[in-house]
């Protein structure tokens, strides 16, 4: 209590003046239109950037529940695209047919790419209906093949894995091979298995092959990069893949409903 006495006695000059110009400051505010405005606008611009930075911030708080949203989303809309409808003619009749191939979204919650046999780990299990040997794809390329399914939780197989190959063709033809990965950088995949008669060239696009029963036929894999012919084959054929394997984050895991029935199939004339 005594230093607060002997505070104001120190500074009671200076704080009358400030009390006596606010009061002024006041007076004048409120009896100027003028003025009056001019606090009110200088007041309105003030509080405006504070709640616009406010809801900034918030916004920054709600990506991830945004982001969560949008692949929900996403992986509806990749559902209803398979389906497709044939209009009959002779009856002006629109038929559905049931979809092949449906998606569950997943998050990749430990990713591997710069070892010789890549494994990545995502956040959803059996409990989701994943199984072992189900296709894992982005929009733009293949990401692996499921392997262990616990309860939560799936390993993949990554393309980026010695032991992967997957069936792609050409864009341009009909012509088909195999993917893989030599090991070294995670952006570059190698073709094997073409034909001389494909008559690739840098800069052809290469797009799953389909004849896999784990992925549907048409995903876009990469672009060709480098080739080598030597003795009417191909030596090897490099290719950069439109998905960036260090940045992986979410990804879908592809259900095949008609896989068993034909795979059972195959197996009977084997």
């Amino acid at each position: 209590m005594l230093q607060l006495i002997n505070f104001l006695r120190k500074y009671h000059v200076a704080i009358l003046f400030v009390l006596l110009e606010f009061i002024a400051f006041t007076f004048i505010t409120r009896s100027h239109s003028y003025h009056y405005a001019k606090y009110l606008n200088s007041a309105n611009a003030i509080s405006g950037s504070i709640y616009d930075k406010t809801n900034s911030l918030s916004n920054y708080f709600l990506l991830k529940t945004k982001n969560d949203a949008l692949v929900k989303e996403n992986e509806l809309l990749k559902n209803n695209l398979e389906k497709y409808t044939k209009q009959e003619a002779s009856e002006g009749l629109v038929r559905i047919d049931t979809a092949q191939f449906s998606y569950i979204s997943a998050k990749v919650i430990n990713n591997s790419y710069t070892k010789k046999n890549n494994i990545l780990t995502l956040n959803k299990g059996k409990t989701d209906g994943v199984k072992p040997n189900m296709g894992v794809v982005l929009s733009d390329g293949i990401v692996g093949i499921t392997l262990d399914v616990s309860k939560h939780y799936t390993t993949v197989l990554s393309v980026l894995n010695n032991q992967a190959k997957f069936n792609v063709k050409l864009k341009k033809s009909h012509h088909y091979g195999s993917l893989e990965w030599d090991g070294n950088h995670f952006n570059t995949l190698s073709m094997v298995d073409f034909p001389i008669q494909a008559n690739i060239k840098v800069g052809d696009s290469v797009i799953s092959g389909g004849k896999s029963v784990l992925f549907p036929e048409g995903i876009p894999i990469g672009i060709v990069t480098d080739l080598l012919v030597e003795n009417n084959s191909y030596q090897y054929i490099k290719l950069k893949p439109f998905i960036d394997f260090s940045a992986l984050h979410e990804v879908y895991i592809i259900k095949n409903s008609l896989a068993k029935e034909r795979t059972t199939l195959e197996n009977k004339n084997e």
